[in-house]
């Protein structure tokens, strides 16, 4: 090995015929190649040699690139490749953090920060006493990563340190989550340079005293530190507690007066904070502040997750806040007011507040809030009433009463509901059969789930006499259902009509014989075609096999990608060539279907192949590659 860097003059293409030549190497060609591939500016040449490295370089070697002083580029590879080895490199890191060489003990400690194995805690506590205070600092950060509280009375000293040892201990301390440390990063708060760094990892530390000791903090000083951090920092303690402290003297007074600050992140970390603390007439501004920034609807905000006595108040409210009162509702049933819920049930959700809306009734118990279940299903789009069907069998006997009661509601719909409130196979078919056909469309698209009933329709006799009006829905049933034999009349009408949901129900149901009619159909730049080629992958078969292999070496990389997609579904022993052949493909995702089709043919070629593909510069190749190595 060379002390100089080298100058690299090897083309692209000569890289990647090097990387592919590697593995077929001797040892001492192969370490010679990887060196000088590591120095290529492309991404994703040295990528793959340092993966390479990882696995080929020996410890010796790879201990002097991490002293190579004059030559940076190595320095850095060793690091990186000693990195990439993970847990097969523990022993050598740990045997590095005796190296007589600072620089080399400091590379040991940021490899271990990587791992973050729990093992390394007591070899870094030794470290501590290293007399490099960079080495004493990044060890610091490492036992922080690893996250052992054990080391925290190792830690306190370095708060009366230099600086820049000093920030790194409270960066660990905060890391580490433990309350031991609060009343020391207290001491902190008021430190020109440590005090922000130790307001956050009291923040990261949390609970009631680190509460206590922020807000104090925040009292005292408010007019004087940076209050949209602090109080946003504030806000994040008090949102992690179980239940709502009892606020210091003051503290609720001047938070109050920080509610309409001109600043929006300040006013919103206000908000959390009131709401947090106690019930207050600042609630309902406190709330729209919330509301203004945390958008979603689905999730109700940490800062009222509490607060059961704001659950009517929210239901009143339109838009997410009315999300958020089903959320909480959810969260606290019993303490929930029905009167409350049947109002808010008399609105039409959005999307957003469905999902809310359905998590609330699924745990509320109320014949109240079950009677008004039906009013909010039939005022629901057909497309999303089958979302409310294991609501049904829930509030079953309210639903039953009501249904019972109201002559109003349409024939599918009745059909639908007495379906589902449990009526017998024999009679769902005899009430579908009652219904007009566009009618029984309408009702048999809420059924499907009804396995038993629905197989005992007449679906062969709808599809040869209305295919128009029952395909699509008995093609749904069917794939979900696996029902085959009703393939040739999907196979029938896909030869007469193209239309995708046939080529989707070919595919599920398997039909070998669909195979020409789909090769056929496979006709460049076709809009189709994605649908078609998955389509062949589900079906497998030596047909359908040999139109996506054809597909495969198209020259079109759309077509490509999903040829070998599908292919990698179906593939047997006999397409692992192609596979192999293609693990240099440009297309990651198709280098990604070579690993999963050679990892299952566990061939000696086919592994050497899965060797080169886990030095792939795509992290998921790689990782899949290496799991089927690993096995």
């Amino acid at each position: 090995m060379s002390g100089a860097p080298q100058p690299f003059e090897t083309t692209w293409q000569e890289c990647i015929e090097l990387l592919d030549k590697l593995p077929s190497l001797p040892v001492e060609e192969r370490i010679d190649a990887i060196e000088r591939l590591i120095r290529n500016p492309s991404p994703g040449i040295r990528s793959r040699s340092l993966r390479m490295g990882a696995a080929a370089i020996p410890d010796e070697r790879l201990k002097d690139y991490l002293r190579s002083d004059a030559d940076d580029v190595l320095r850095n590879a060793g690091l990186e490749m000693l990195k990439m080895r993970g847990n097969r490199g523990f022993s050598l890191m740990l045997a590095l953090l005796k190296d007589d060489d600072p620089d080399v003990v400091l590379q040991a400690v940021i490899a271990l920060t990587h791992l973050r194995d729990p093992r390394a805690l007591e070899p870094l506590r030794s470290a501590l006493h290293h007399p490099d205070p960079n080495v004493v600092q990044e060890v610091i950060v490492a036992i922080g990563q690893i996250g052992d509280a054990r080391a925290i009375p190792d830690l306190l000293g370095f708060l009366e340190a230099d600086s820049w040892l000093q920030m790194a201990a409270v960066q660990a301390l905060g890391n580490l989550r433990s309350p031991v440390a609060v009343p020391h990063l207290e001491s902190l708060l008021t430190d020109f340079m440590a005090g922000p760094m130790a307001a956050e990892a009291l923040a990261r530390i949390g609970g009631l005293n680190a509460f206590k000791a922020l807000a104090k903090h925040w009292l005292r000083f408010r007019n004087e530190v940076d209050n949209e951090t602090t109080l946003g920092l504030l806000a994040h303690i008090l949102e992690g507690l179980p239940s709502a402290p009892r606020a210091p003297e003051g503290l609720v007074e001047a938070l109050e007066e920080q509610l309409h600050s001109e600043q929006d992140n300040l006013r919103v970390a206000v908000a959390r904070c009131l709401l947090a603390l106690e019930t207050g007439t600042h609630d309902g501004d406190a709330l729209m502040q919330v509301a203004s920034f945390h958008r979603e609807a689905a999730v109700l905000p940490a800062c009222i997750h509490h607060r059961k006595d704001l659950i009517g108040h929210l239901l009143g409210q339109n838009g997410i806040q009315r999300a958020w009162g089903f959320l909480l509702a959810a969260r606290f049933p019993k303490e929930t007011p029905s009167a409350s819920v049947v109002s808010a049930l008399q609105h039409s959700p959005t999307p957003d507040q469905l999902g809310p809306i359905l998590r609330a009734l699924s745990k509320l118990r109320d014949p109240e809030v079950g009677g008004a279940l039906l009013g909010f299903y039939l005022r629901l789009p057909d497309e999303q009433r089958t979302t409310v069907h294991p609501l049904i069998k829930i509030h079953r006997q309210a639903l039953q009463q009501r249904l019972a009661s109201d002559p109003d509601i349409d024939q599918a719909t009745r059909v639908v509901l007495t379906a589902l409130l449990g009526g017998s196979p024999a009679e769902i078919e005899e009430s579908l059969l009652e219904l007009s056909a566009d009618n029984r469309v309408r009702a048999l698209r809420e059924l499907l789930d009804l396995e038993d009933a629905m197989r005992s329709l007449p679906w062969q006799r709808w599809l040869d006499e209305a295919p128009n009006t029952y395909g699509t829905v008995a093609a749904e049933f069917a794939a979900r259902a696996k029902v085959r034999d009703l393939a040739p009349s999907f196979r029938r009408l896909l030869a007469e009509n193209t239309e995708p949901y046939l080529i989707r129900t070919v595919g599920e149901l398997g039909d070998r014989e669909s195979v020409p009619i789909l090769t056929q159909l496979l006709e460049p730049e076709s809009p189709l075609e994605p649908l078609i080629l998955e389509s062949l992958g589900r079906i497998g078969g030596p047909e359908a096999r040999a139109a996506l292999r054809h597909a495969t070496s198209s020259g079109r990389p759309q077509r490509e990608r999903m040829a070998y997609r599908a292919l990698a579904r179906c593939a047997t022993s006999e397409d692992d060539e192609i596979f192999r052949n293609a693990i240099h493909h440009s297309d990651w995702y198709v280098r990604l279907s070579c690993a999963e089709v050679l990892g299952r043919f566990a061939r000696p070629e086919n592994l050497a192949a899965l060797a080169q593909l886990a030095a792939d510069p795509v992290p998921i190749v790689a990782q899949r590659a290496l799991s089927f190595l690993e096995a």
